[in-house]
């Protein structure tokens, strides 16, 4: 009879316990749904997670005599979010259940318990990693160098003067060289609230008069969690036109106009050999190769009407050209405010360069989160970036004057979002 009742016991009992955790599961992803969509809102602290546990009472677990439903942020002490631990982005709920049992009471079992978990994932939307003109993504540079010495998430060095407007620099490293400021033969000046931002990064800022204004205390990125990849486009399966020949210029240069669309070697091959005037049509340019812009690729790039450049994973950019260059973010769509961006990830770093001066206008955001950027200043003119720049690591070789202005208005926002982890 025993034997009987405790095969009854696992089957009854058992299933009941079952489902049970099932509904549990269901209601603390609603209930962790429902604080990262009022906490992504705006809302305070106690209105989300009361929100939170409204959800779950809804849904069966009100948290008084059976059961007991916890609602933290990933900060809080008592919260167990795993690899998300430590991101003031992620809410957790954690619901403990009881549930009496019938044929199993013979075997002296009263009651099984459940404890489930569910993590949501939370983001306000607006302008992306604050609105910082830089961006570094690498929480663990080498330091090659020691403290100022190099081998930074931001190294600055060179001749010159760098001017931050605006927008400042972001270091997400809580490392030693985490900036680095290789001498004071460059010196950096911020003017209308810029700053130097870090993860807890030591900030040595000696050469500047008066000091760039520094915060410490940033919450960390959580890579890969917190970088955002735009979605592969439609494009990059949309085999571009045939170009078309505008006409010819008093000096004889052809005026070439390409189209959106997938692309293996940017502008085509056939465009290249002569130099040419070269007009990009308004969208979205996916390009499945490295982009290499020397002095004879094109006569001048004019991409004013707003496009997106967008580069596989594997491949990496090199503007290195004296000719005219305007390129305008797209300012309409999916990628609106999204000039360049290079698909990646944190296992495979690229490398990718631009060669500023008067000759090069870029304004939008440059999203490249896997790739080591450096940025070179002209000998003998100065540049202007009225771009988001975003990367792994990033050196700056300030020779002349270089100017990173932050402008809203023409660079990516990130949309509200909320997302279940786990």
């Amino acid at each position: 009879a025993i034997g009987l009742f405790g095969i009854a016991g696992l089957a009854i009992d058992g299933s009941a316990k079952f489902s049970d955790r099932r509904h549990a599961q269901n209601a603390a992803d609603a209930a962790a749904l429902a604080a990262a969509l009022g906490k992504g809102a705006g809302h305070d602290e106690l209105t989300w997670k009361f929100k939170a546990r409204e959800i779950a009472a809804d849904n069966g677990y009100d948290g008084f005599i059976s059961d007991t439903v916890n609602v933290y942020s990933c900060t809080e002490s008592g919260s167990s979010c795993g690899a998300y631990a430590g991101s003031d982005e992620y809410v957790q709920v954690i619901i403990t259940s009881t549930v009496d049992t019938s044929f199993s009471r013979v075997l002296g079992i009263s009651q099984t318990q459940n404890t489930v978990q569910a993590v949501a994932h939370t983001r306000q939307g607006g302008p992306l990693f604050n609105g910082a003109s830089i961006v570094s993504l690498n929480p663990s540079p080498n330091c090659s160098g020691g403290s100022g010495g190099g081998g930074g998430s931001v190294d600055v060095g060179g001749n010159g003067t760098i001017y931050l407007d605006k927008g400042g620099i972001f270091v997400n490293s809580s490392a030693s060289c985490g900036y680095s400021q290789t001498s004071c033969s460059v010196t950096l000046t911020a003017v209308n609230g810029a700053s130097i931002t870090s993860a807890g990064s030591t900030i040595i800022d000696t050469c500047s008069s008066p000091p760039v204004p520094q915060n410490t205390t940033a919450d960390p990125v959580v890579i890969p969690h917190e970088v955002n990849m735009p979605d592969r486009p439609s494009e990059c399966s949309q085999t571009a036109i045939p170009p078309n020949l505008l006409g010819v210029d008093a000096n004889g240069i052809q005026n070439w106009l390409i189209h959106p669309g997938y692309y293996t070697d940017f502008p085509q091959a056939g465009l290249v050999p002569n130099n040419k005037n070269i007009y990009l049509e308004p969208g979205v340019y996916c390009i499945d190769n490295d982009i290499h812009w020397s002095g004879s690729t094109f006569k001048s790039l004019d991409g004013a009407s707003g496009v997106t450049l967008y580069i596989t994973s594997g491949h990496t950019f090199n503007t290195n050209i004296n000719s005219p260059i305007v390129l305008n973010a797209s300012n309409s769509g999916e990628y609106a405010g999204y000039l360049i961006i290079v698909d990646g990830n944190e296992g495979s770093i690229e490398s990718c360069t631009i060669n500023g001066g008067s000759y090069l206008e870029m304004n939008g955001t440059i999203f490249a989160p896997y790739c080591d950027i450096t940025i070179n200043g002209d000998n003998s003119t100065s540049s202007e970036f009225n771009a988001q720049i975003i990367g792994w690591d990033i050196k700056l070789n300030g020779n002349s004057t270089i100017t990173f202005t932050y402008d809203p208005s023409v660079n990516a926002e990130l949309k509200r979002r909320i997302g279940l982890m786990k």
